[in-house]
Protein backbone atom coordinates (compact mmCIF):
# COMPACT_ATOMS: atom_id res chain seq x y z
CA UNK A 1 0.00 0.00 0.00
CA UNK A 2 1.30 3.15 -0.71
CA UNK A 3 1.75 6.00 1.62
CA UNK A 4 0.22 9.79 1.33
CA UNK A 5 2.28 12.27 2.68
CA UNK A 6 0.81 15.40 3.81
CA UNK A 7 2.98 17.80 0.99
CA UNK A 8 0.42 15.58 -1.75
CA UNK A 9 -3.01 16.77 0.29
CA UNK A 10 -4.99 19.65 -1.35
CA UNK A 11 -4.25 22.92 0.57
CA UNK A 12 -7.66 24.01 2.11
CA UNK A 13 -9.50 26.92 0.88
CA UNK A 14 -8.97 30.23 3.04
CA UNK A 15 -12.74 29.85 3.06
CA UNK A 16 -12.81 26.28 3.88
CA UNK A 17 -9.97 27.38 6.88
CA UNK A 18 -11.77 30.07 8.34
CA UNK A 19 -15.27 27.99 8.48
CA UNK A 20 -13.12 25.28 10.13
CA UNK A 21 -12.05 28.11 12.38
CA UNK A 22 -15.91 29.35 13.30
CA UNK A 23 -16.83 25.36 13.73
CA UNK A 24 -14.10 25.06 16.62
CA UNK A 25 -14.93 28.23 17.83
CA UNK A 26 -18.65 27.38 18.16
CA UNK A 27 -17.18 24.07 20.17
CA UNK A 28 -14.86 25.95 22.79
CA UNK A 29 -17.52 28.55 23.66
CA UNK A 30 -18.89 26.84 26.62
CA UNK A 31 -14.75 27.40 28.29
CA UNK A 32 -14.49 30.93 26.70
CA UNK A 33 -18.16 32.46 26.05
CA UNK A 34 -16.15 36.28 25.00
CA UNK A 35 -16.03 33.90 21.49
CA UNK A 36 -19.70 34.70 21.13
CA UNK A 37 -18.12 38.42 19.67
CA UNK A 38 -15.70 36.58 17.11
CA UNK A 39 -17.22 37.42 14.01
CA UNK A 40 -15.77 37.55 10.39
CA UNK A 41 -15.65 40.41 8.00
CA UNK A 42 -16.33 39.95 4.54
CA UNK A 43 -14.17 42.35 2.64
CA UNK A 44 -13.05 39.36 0.20
CA UNK A 45 -14.66 38.33 -3.07
CA UNK A 46 -15.07 39.30 -6.57
CA UNK A 47 -17.81 42.10 -7.15
CA UNK A 48 -19.24 43.90 -10.36
CA UNK A 49 -18.07 47.63 -10.91
CA UNK A 50 -21.27 49.25 -9.90
CA UNK A 51 -21.07 47.08 -6.72
CA UNK A 52 -17.80 47.47 -5.50
CA UNK A 53 -18.17 50.92 -5.61
CA UNK A 54 -21.14 51.08 -3.78
CA UNK A 55 -19.75 48.58 -1.20
CA UNK A 56 -16.76 51.31 -0.75
CA UNK A 57 -18.95 54.18 -0.81
CA UNK A 58 -20.43 51.92 2.54
CA UNK A 59 -17.09 52.18 4.62
CA UNK A 60 -15.17 48.49 2.29
CA UNK A 61 -11.43 49.18 2.99
CA UNK A 62 -9.47 46.92 0.57
CA UNK A 63 -7.18 44.82 2.64
CA UNK A 64 -9.16 44.77 5.98
CA UNK A 65 -8.48 41.70 8.29
CA UNK A 66 -10.99 38.80 8.33
CA UNK A 67 -12.04 38.30 11.56
CA UNK A 68 -12.19 40.06 14.51
CA UNK A 69 -12.81 39.36 18.33
CA UNK A 70 -14.20 42.64 20.31
CA UNK A 71 -12.71 41.61 23.37
CA UNK A 72 -9.83 43.37 25.05
CA UNK A 73 -7.23 41.93 26.98
CA UNK A 74 -3.80 43.48 28.89
CA UNK A 75 -3.27 46.11 26.92
CA UNK A 76 -4.85 44.87 23.77
CA UNK A 77 -8.47 47.01 23.03
CA UNK A 78 -9.12 43.91 20.41
CA UNK A 79 -7.87 41.28 18.50
CA UNK A 80 -7.80 41.12 14.27
CA UNK A 81 -6.46 38.33 12.24
CA UNK A 82 -5.95 38.30 8.38
CA UNK A 83 -6.37 34.43 7.93
CA UNK A 84 -4.75 32.76 5.29
CA UNK A 85 -4.01 29.42 3.74
CA UNK A 86 -1.26 27.33 5.19
CA UNK A 87 0.50 27.89 2.58
CA UNK A 88 0.01 29.50 -1.44
CA UNK A 89 -1.28 33.07 0.04
CA UNK A 90 0.04 35.85 -0.62
CA UNK A 91 -0.32 39.04 1.38
CA UNK A 92 -0.76 42.06 -0.20
CA UNK A 93 0.08 45.80 0.41
CA UNK A 94 -3.02 46.99 1.98
CA UNK A 95 -2.86 44.00 4.25
CA UNK A 96 0.36 44.84 5.67
CA UNK A 97 -0.90 48.15 5.78
CA UNK A 98 -3.98 47.26 8.15
CA UNK A 99 -1.79 45.09 10.22
CA UNK A 100 0.71 48.28 11.38
CA UNK A 101 -2.12 50.65 12.03
CA UNK A 102 -3.76 48.26 14.04
CA UNK A 103 -1.25 47.15 15.98
CA UNK A 104 -0.18 51.07 16.52
CA UNK A 105 -3.70 51.71 17.58
CA UNK A 106 -3.25 49.05 20.51
CA UNK A 107 -4.91 46.27 18.91
CA UNK A 108 -3.62 42.61 18.31
CA UNK A 109 -3.49 41.84 14.97
CA UNK A 110 -1.20 39.21 12.81
CA UNK A 111 -1.66 37.42 9.65
CA UNK A 112 -2.16 33.34 11.04
CA UNK A 113 -1.64 30.82 8.67
CA UNK A 114 -4.65 27.77 8.76
CA UNK A 115 -6.92 27.70 11.22
CA UNK A 116 -4.90 25.84 13.87
CA UNK A 117 -2.62 28.65 14.06
CA UNK A 118 -5.88 30.90 13.89
CA UNK A 119 -7.10 29.01 17.15
CA UNK A 120 -3.97 29.50 18.95
CA UNK A 121 -3.51 32.95 18.53
CA UNK A 122 -7.12 33.64 19.47
CA UNK A 123 -6.16 31.20 22.29
CA UNK A 124 -3.28 32.95 23.50
CA UNK A 125 -5.20 36.36 23.50
CA UNK A 126 -8.28 35.11 25.55
CA UNK A 127 -5.95 33.89 28.21
CA UNK A 128 -3.54 36.13 28.56
CA UNK A 129 -4.56 38.03 31.30
CA UNK A 130 -3.80 34.83 33.21
CA UNK A 131 -0.57 33.31 31.73
CA UNK A 132 2.76 34.78 30.39
CA UNK A 133 3.12 31.77 28.31
CA UNK A 134 0.42 32.81 26.15
CA UNK A 135 0.95 36.68 26.41
CA UNK A 136 4.06 35.76 24.42
CA UNK A 137 2.15 33.71 22.29
CA UNK A 138 0.08 36.77 21.16
CA UNK A 139 3.13 39.02 20.89
CA UNK A 140 5.08 36.18 19.23
CA UNK A 141 2.16 36.33 16.46
CA UNK A 142 2.49 40.10 16.08
CA UNK A 143 5.77 40.76 16.04
CA UNK A 144 6.20 37.38 12.89
CA UNK A 145 3.36 39.95 11.32
CA UNK A 146 4.61 43.06 11.83
CA UNK A 147 8.32 41.69 10.65
CA UNK A 148 6.02 40.18 7.30
CA UNK A 149 4.20 43.27 6.84
CA UNK A 150 7.85 45.22 6.60
CA UNK A 151 8.86 43.18 4.31
CA UNK A 152 8.63 44.11 0.63
CA UNK A 153 7.27 40.80 -0.98
CA UNK A 154 5.10 38.40 1.39
CA UNK A 155 3.90 35.39 -0.19
CA UNK A 156 3.66 32.28 1.69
Amino acid sequence: MQRIKASDLPVPTESEEQQSLFRYCSVEMSRYPELDMLAHIPNEGKRTKTNGAQLKREGLRKGYPDIVLNVSRNIFHGLFIELKRRSGSKIIREQKEWIIKLNKQGYAAAFCYGWEEAWKFIHAYLTCEKSTKAESVVKFYISRSLQEAAESDTAR
